[in-house]
């Protein structure tokens, strides 16, 4: 496996995600993930301005430079994790010229920037939080000049491994994953470091949904913004 980021690296030896079920940041996982998402797009990356949505500690912007970003813009909407992933910069050594992070919500930001505002964006792990995930899809299409890289769950994956699988794989077959349909499966709200920004409550619950679109759906999303 290649390395992209040393398992001494503050960015995972502070990360509080690192034994979570879905998708832990240790350095196995973690370097996979740059692997496949920002390795294999490097063109995507190398002298290109980036918009990293839903940036959290800022692991996945960190890496973009590594591979030749020209400068990196970070959003999150929890303020204490934008304050951990600037000391961790800071502490990098970055230069400040390099990166931008902002407490921001994620639609009312892509509803102010111009088009074209960002070369690529990167949308790891958030689109399934979104409660409006192809409006979502739509102003990224029109923040991007060039290129959006996606991360995201899909409903195969509520079927198979989600924590609803033994609830549902026994109703979501392959004749009905092969349909352009969405699941939305409600999820505790506040999470160990952050919490959900669209939120609502139900028997003293603060819950939130998780979005999860079948591929025939994210096809039928990307034919109709030409992406």
């Amino acid at each position: 496996m290649k390395t992209f980021i040393s398992p001494n690296s503050p960015f995972l030896t502070t990360d509080t995600r690192t034994k979570r079920w879905a998708i832990p940041y240790h350095p196995e996982c973690t370097n996979a993930r740059i692997d496949i998402l920002l390795n294999s797009n490097k063109k995507k990356i190398q002298g290109k301005s980036i918009l990293d949505i839903g940036s959290h500690t800022g692991i996945f912007s960190w890496a973009a430079l590594q591979f030749g970003a020209k400068s990196v813009h970070g959003i999150d909407s929890e303020k204490l994790t934008i304050e951990r992933c600037q000391k961790l910069f800071l502490k990098e050594g970055i230069p400040a010229s390099k990166y931008r992070f902002e407490v921001e919500n994620i639609l009312s930001f892509l509803d102010k920037v111009e088009e074209n505002s960002f070369d690529t964006v990167f949308c790891f792990g958030v689109m399934y939080y979104m409660t409006e995930p192809y409006r979502l899809l739509k102003l990224m299409a029109r923040a991007a000049k060039e290129s959006i890289l996606i991360d995201t769950f899909t409903a195969a994956y509520s079927a198979v491994q989600g924590k609803d699988a033994p609830h549902t794989h026994l109703h979501l077959t392959d004749q009905i994953l092969d349909l352009p349909l969405m699941i939305a499966c409600p999820t505790q709200s506040k999470k160990k470091d952050y919490n959900l920004p669209e939120t609502f409550s139900r028997k003293g619950l603060n819950l939130s949904l998780t979005n999860l679109p079948t591929q025939s759906m994210l096809e039928l999303w990307f034919e109709s913004l030409n992406l």
